[in-house]
């Protein structure tokens, strides 16, 4: 066990970079990304629903 995680190390790979799941469960443990990017999601969502145009900048026509 102990050459294996040797190799993986010389690798670079870590359990961690590995999501774990389950058949018909989905993820086992916690992933702060997809909470994040899912959040993010949620926020621009609602903000379209609100008001579905997207500001202009302040910055209209030409400038020198």
């Amino acid at each position: 066990m102990n050459a294996l995680i040797t190799f993986l190390n010389k690798l670079r790979l870590h359990a961690d970079q590995f999501r774990v799941s389950a058949p018909m469960v989905g993820p086992l443990f916690d992933d702060a990304d997809a909470r994040r990017v899912g959040h993010d999601l949620d926020a621009v969502r609602t903000r379209f629903e609100q008001q579905p145009v997207w500001p202009s900048s302040g910055a209209l026509g030409e400038r020198r």
